[in-house]
């Protein structure tokens, strides 16, 4: 066998590998992309206890807007004045949110990755949604709470969410299927997820294919707005659980039709499927959780392909579900 052939066969057995770990590449261009700061919420928190000059505390406070109330009030359930200052100093002196500020200062002293990817996220967020405000994005500290926080068009990400699976602190908070969730790759595609639902209505259908269609919509869009569109990015999937549902696609959907779950309208079955868990219970333990959404995926994804759909139709698109499991030809594959 010639050099040639050999090389060409390779070749040709790379870009197989490569279409297999995939899905398309539907990241939606853009033309020009604006720098993005991310504002430091968290460590100007940390100067706000120690400042005692009353006019530089309330610029800060008027600096930090309504998320100041949101961030204090909610999240803190922290009191107004006189006594709120003491809580601040209190909360901020708990020697587990201490650690968790120190651990997040050393681990998110550069976030110059992250600010240029969520450029390219808003850009693109940008074309398909030109009429809603551009989206503002900051930093804050929530000692293990709520990982993004959204207020109007204002995303504030909790860094001490994103440590790592490997952090500590994490093994007491989070089941073990949660961890590799909450690592610093996982930011830019939590904060596309949440301007996507943010933005895209849920659907007024009940069942089990309207939640698996929606969530598809939702997937598919995701991989037109963040740099890497695979099954582990879109789905916070391991490389395993990926290549499990790739391998077992038609029998998983074999396995929705045969137990008449397709139209199932009980939010147990629906949870069962499109809820993150340790597993799908309806299938196998070897499954990973939320098949049902990426089959909806897979779904929406025939559909736009078979209907030669942009994203911007797809957020546009106001089918039902069942219309559009019949225009994707979609059967398992």
């Amino acid at each position: 066998m010639s050099v040639r052939i050999v090389s060409k066969i390779l070749l040709f057995a790379c870009l197989l590998l490569v279409s297999c770990g995939k899905h398309t590449d539907y990241r939606i261009a853009v033309d020009c992309v604006q720098p993005l700061e991310v504002t430091r919420f968290d460590k100007g928190l940390l100067q706000y206890v120690q400042l005692t000059d009353t006019v530089q505390k309330q610029s800060f406070i008027e600096a930090s807007g309504e998320f100041w109330y949101l961030y204090n009030r909610r999240l803190l359930g922290l009191d107004d004045a006189p006594y709120f200052d003491e809580g601040l100093a209190r909360f901020m002196g708990d020697s587990i949110v201490s650690s968790l500020y120190a651990d997040v200062q050393a681990c998110y002293a550069d976030m110059s990755a992250e600010s240029e990817s969520l450029a390219q996220l808003v850009a693109r967020y940008k074309v398909l949604f030109p009429h809603k405000p551009t989206p503002v994005v900051q930093c804050h500290i929530s000692g293990l709470g709520r990982s993004i926080v959204t207020l109007d068009s204002l995303i504030s990400i909790s860094l001490d969410c994103y440590m790592g699976e490997d952090y500590a602190p994490y093994k007491q908070r989070y089941h073990t299927y949660e961890l590799p969730l909450h690592t610093r790759r996982r930011i830019v595609a939590d904060v596309a997820e949440v301007l996507l639902r943010n933005a895209v209505p849920r659907p007024q259908g009940a069942t089990l294919l309207d939640a698996m269609v929606y969530e598809g919509r939702i997937a598919y869009l995701m991989s037109g707005l963040i740099d890497d569109n695979t099954a582990e990015a879109v789905m916070g999937y391991s490389p395993l659980q990926a290549a499990w549902c790739r391998d077992y696609e038609a029998k998983i959907w074999a396995a929705i039709v045969e137990q008449s779950h397709l139209f199932a309208t009980d939010n147990i079955t629906i949870r069962k499927y499109i809820q993150p868990s340790p597993f799908t219970a309806t299938l196998t333990q070897d499954s990973p959780g939320r098949v049902g959404r990426w089959v909806g995926w897979r779904i929406v994804e025939a559909y736009a392909k078979r209907q030669v759909l942009t994203p911007q139709q797809i957020v546009n698109d106001t089918l039902p579900a069942t219309d559009v499991l019949r225009q994707s030809g979609y059967m398992g594959k």
